[in-house]
């Protein structure tokens, strides 16, 4: 079986990364599939509380990155 990319660049490590994120994703999605339930809003709420668990914790990193900058600016 040939590479998709023919190029003279090695690009194994990005392979792998692109590999190593597809199988994290496929991972995550396993856990909301919906076989055996009647409803999928718990699913729906389970997603959201994940999405709110990260974006909760950006805005966390955000908040002291703008924090430090204005500690430095005073100076």
């Amino acid at each position: 079986m040939s590479r998709a990319n023919t190029s003279s660049v090695d690009m194994e490590a990005g392979y792998k990364l692109a590999a190593f994120g597809k199988q994290q994703k496929a991972a995550s999605q396993s856990e909301f599939q919906t076989t055996n339930t009647d409803s999928d809003e718990q699913v729906v709420n389970a997603r959201k509380a994940a999405t709110l668990a990260l974006v909760k914790a950006k805005a966390k990193k955000k908040a002291k990155m703008a924090k430090a900058s204005r500690k430095k600016n005073k100076k």
